[in-house]
C-alpha cells in the first residue's frame, strides 16, 4: 500500500518508490530513493526551534507536496516530524527540500487506483480504528472516523509548524488517551 500511495503522487517533495513486491520467502520489500539528509525530528533535537523564515519555507514545501497528494486522492494520515526528511536539493531556492516519507498507513480512495485495479474494500479503514501518532493527529482521526480526508493532513501540518516554531507540540500529556482527548 505504501508503494502504491507514493507512486500515485508525482512531486519532488514525496519520496520516490522504485520497486516493491514479495520475496520467495514471503517477506515484503520496498526499494525507495536514498535520502541523504535528516528527519525534521532530528533537526529539532539539535536546534529545538527554527526561525520563522525557515518554518515558512518548510511549511510551503510540505503543503505543496500534500496538495499534490490530495489531488491524487491520497491522504497520508501520519504526518509528523519523523516522516519529513530534510535533504539537499540544488533545484530548491534554499538548497534544501522537505520530503514526505512513510505512506504506510496512507488512505487511498479506491477510484484513485483506476477501474482495472480497484477492489471494493481495499484501503478502507473501519470506523473505530485509530491510526496515526497521537501528538499530531486530527480530531477526526482521534475519534476513529472512517472518512478521514486531506484536512487531517493539513491539521497535522499545523501541529508540525507549531512544534517547529515553539519547540514542542501544542498538546503534551502522559498518555495517548489524554492526547487524543486534547485534540
Amino acid at each position: 500500500q505504501e508503494a502504491r500511495a507514493a507512486n500515485l503522487i508525482q512531486h519532488p517533495g514525496i519520496v520516490r518508490i522504485f520497486d516493491y513486491g514479495q520475496l520467495p520467502s514471503g517477506s515484503a520489500y520496498l526499494a525507495m530513493e536514498y535520502l541523504d539528509g535528516e528527519s525534521l525530528r532530528a533537526r529539532l533535537l539539535t536546534e529545538e526551534r527554527l526561525s520563522e523564515a525557515v518554518t515558512l519555507r518548510i511549511g510551503r514545501q510540505i503543503a505543496s507536496a500534500l496538495a499534490t497528494a490530495h489531488a491524487s486522492q491520497v491522504v497520508h494520515r501520519d504526518l509528523k516530524p519523523e516522516n519529513v526528511m530534510m535533504v539537499p536539493d540544488v533545484e530548491a531556492p534554499s538548497g534544501e527540500r522537505a520530503k514526505i516519507v512513510d505512506f504506510g498507513i496512507a488512505k487511498l480512495r479506491v477510484d484513485s487506483l483506476g477501474p482495472s485495479r480497484a477492489q471494493p474494500m481495499e484501503f478502507r479503514t473501519e470506523t473505530g480504528i485509530i491510526m496515526g501518532t497521537p501528538t499530531h493527529m486530527a480530531p477526526e482521526q482521534c475519534r476513529g472516523a472512517s472518512d478521514v480526508t486531506g484536512k487531517a493532513d493539513v491539521y497535522s501540518l499545523g501541529v508540525i509548524l507549531y512544534q517547529v516554531l515553539i519547540g514542542h507540540p501544542p498538546f503534551v500529556a502522559a498518555s495517548a488517551g489524554e492526547l487524543l482527548s486534547m485534540h
